[in-house]
């Protein structure tokens, strides 16, 4: 018996924790351009999915880790009304590991603000509708990127919103030496996004 509730006294405070967990899946999409690169606007269009798991660290407060696919990069269209007939694409592929702190305010609407490592996958690029393989200036491994967002529960499980997304490292050094941040010259990944979230257990209130 005394064995018993000694166990019971030293899994009391896990259990404890691990009701403080939550987890699930998320996506979305989005659009970004490549700041430094002379190709201005949010024009490329690309997508993102994965998983997350969530501490909660008052009723208002919590920590969330992710690890999600996110595809970025830049396009450039055709101008009819300037002759410009050159068309550009370049296609940026991350496994993104975001770090958030969110609050909860008016019981359904969250902030956030956070740092995520972005480890590069790969790329792909087209000139004129014609594959580029070849690219000059290679792509960093990893770079650092911050994020801040607003979402909104939509039930107890559901969870629309929208992040911003910017590079706080270079991407890799810029060609055209146009775009510094920090002290740095390079490129920087410029991304806004629109996902859906959902949860595992219910929110707590």
């Amino acid at each position: 018996m005394k064995k018993i509730l000694f166990l019971v006294l030293i899994c009391f405070p896990f259990a404890g924790l691990a009701q403080r967990f939550n987890g699930g899946l998320l996506a979305g999409g989005v659009v970004s351009q490549v700041d430094g690169d002379n190709n201005v606007g949010y024009h490329k269009f690309g997508y993102l999915a994965g998983a997350f798991v969530s501490l909660r660290l008052s009723p208002r407060s919590s920590f969330q880790l992710e690890m999600e696919y996110i595809q970025k990069g830049a396009r450039k269209n055709a101008d009819t009304l300037t002759n410009m007939d050159t068309t550009f694409l370049n296609r940026l592929h991350y496994l993104e590991i975001p770090l958030l702190y969110q609050f909860t305010f008016a019981k359904r609407v969250q902030a956030e603000v956070g740092l995520g490592a972005d480890v590069f996958l790969g790329s792909y690029q087209e000139v004129n509708g014609m594959e580029a393989p070849y690219i000059t200036v290679p792509y960093r491994a990893i770079s650092l990127t911050g994020i801040a967002g607003m979402s909104c529960f939509l039930t107890d499980h559901l969870k629309a919103g929208f992040r911003f997304n910017y590079s706080l490292t270079s991407i890799r050094d810029d060609v055209a030496g146009e775009r510094k941040l920090m002290f740095e010259y390079g490129q920087y990944n410029n991304v806004i996004s629109m996902e859906l979230t959902w949860y595992i257990k219910p929110r707590d209130y």
